[in-house]
């Protein structure tokens, strides 16, 4: 689509996820008891500056271009380049992992609501109602959208918490944390149906995958986390040991505890964002 202008971009591919979404959930498995969610309504932002009551309480997709940033989570858009008084209209996020450029087009992702600060702060949580006193009071009274996402023509999401590029360190952990990842899920199943060769294959592969991580932690200078690797490892040595007495049912509690074990260092030291993926987290935010 190289062909295609940034904002017609943006709109074409938003409106593909927009259709895609609706489409996932056949009918058969819609809930009765519950309405099926409808798409957001694609309109455009001057749409939503004359007519604004036909769009309070809506979910809509719209297109258009940044006019002003007015705070770090708020700014306005416009349709097009007339500065008719009354058309800029009014976007609030949670907050802003990114910069909106004025001139540059952006899809916006959310409710249509009548702008009044108090209500808004009492209903709407999570939003940052950041706005100087005299910029709340000029838009008192008009539509805001209140956005779930705003994604710019390179296609991200600025209301996503994305992470940062992945060091050679971290990427390196990455890559044992998953061999745990599905070394710890083999070895459930493989105590769950007695198997004796799968639990011995995925008990040594742990064992050699904590010591990796005892190390790494180590060498980080993180002693409680250097702990938690060494005491998982010892817990998998040890059901690799008790393995051939057959008596399986024992064996549930140490997998147990192991998941406890690996579920505390990943609580102090990994960083979920918004795209599922995981970072080491920095000293300040421990």
């Amino acid at each position: 689509m190289d062909w295609v202008n940034p904002a017609r971009r943006v709109a074409l591919i938003t409106a593909l996820t927009v259709l895609t979404a609706a489409l996932a959930i056949p009918r058969g498995q819609q809930v009765e008891s519950q309405p099926a969610r409808t798409a957001p309504v694609p309109v455009a932002a001057s749409t939503v500056a004359d007519s604004p009551d036909a769009y309070y309480g809506l979910s809509v997709t719209l297109t258009a271009a940044v006019e002003e940033k007015l705070s770090r989570a708020a700014f306005t858009v416009r349709q097009d380049n007339t500065k008719r008084a009354g058309q800029d209209v009014l976007v609030l996020t949670p907050t802003l992992y990114g910069t909106v450029e004025p001139n540059t087009y952006v899809t916006i992702i959310g409710e249509v609501a009548r702008f009044d600060a108090a209500q808004i702060s009492a209903n709407a949580r999570g939003y940052t109602l950041d706005l100087p006193q005299e910029i709340a009071a000029k838009y008192r009274g008009r539509p805001a959208v209140l956005a779930t996402a705003v994604i710019t023509s390179a296609m991200i999401d600025l209301t996503k918490r994305l992470p940062p590029p992945m060091t050679a360190e971290e990427d390196a952990y990455a890559r044992v944390m998953k061999q745990v990842g599905a070394a710890f899920a083999a070895l459930r199943k493989g105590i769950e149906t007695s198997n004796a060769a799968v639990t011995k294959e995925n008990t040594d592969a742990l064992a050699h995958a904590f010591a990796e991580v005892e190390t790494f932690w180590k060498t980080s200078h993180r002693a409680d986390a250097s702990r938690w690797a060494q005491d998982a490892r010892k817990i998998v040595e040890s059901i690799g040991r008790a393995a051939p007495g057959g008596n399986w049912e024992a064996l549930k509690g140490p997998t147990g505890n192991l998941g406890q074990t690996c579920q505390a260092c990943h609580m102090a030291y990994r960083e979920r964002f918004d795209d599922g993926s995981f970072r080491i987290k920095t000293k300040g935010n421990q």
